[in-house]
């Protein structure tokens, strides 16, 4: 990789114990795996990824979203959302296509349709 690749890398990892208060809009797959108090917003094409251990207190936009964490707020995504066995989720998901697997927590209301881009 040289050094324009990694200008062009589109990539973002918060990791554990990191915390965070206020708005986020990304760019690109991201990754979280700490707490974030606020809104969440991916821009353009990018999957957000809410690990173990993950909590989101806000909304959240994105295209994909697959939850291994907590989220405590409204979901839009075009696309698909996972949640994950791990997961506990609490709010409203409007979503392209949902998949909830054996052993999520969920208290939500939920509408799964076509979204545009």
């Amino acid at each position: 990789m040289n050094d324009q690749d990694f200008k062009n890398f589109h990539y973002n990892v918060i990791g554990a114990k990191s915390q965070i208060k206020g708005d986020l809009s990304l760019s690109g797959d991201t990754i979280i795996n700490s707490l974030i108090e606020g809104n969440i917003e991916v821009v353009g094409q990018g999957k957000l990824v809410l690990e173990r251990g993950s909590i989101v207190k806000g909304t959240i936009k994105a295209i994909d979203l697959e939850i291994f964490g907590t989220i405590d707020g409204e979901i839009t995504c075009s696309g698909l959302v996972s949640i994950r066995s791990s997961a506990y989720v609490k709010g409203q998901i409007t979503s392209g296509r949902l998949v909830i697997y054996p052993g999520a927590t969920v208290e939500m209301k939920a509408s799964s349709q076509e979204l545009p881009n």
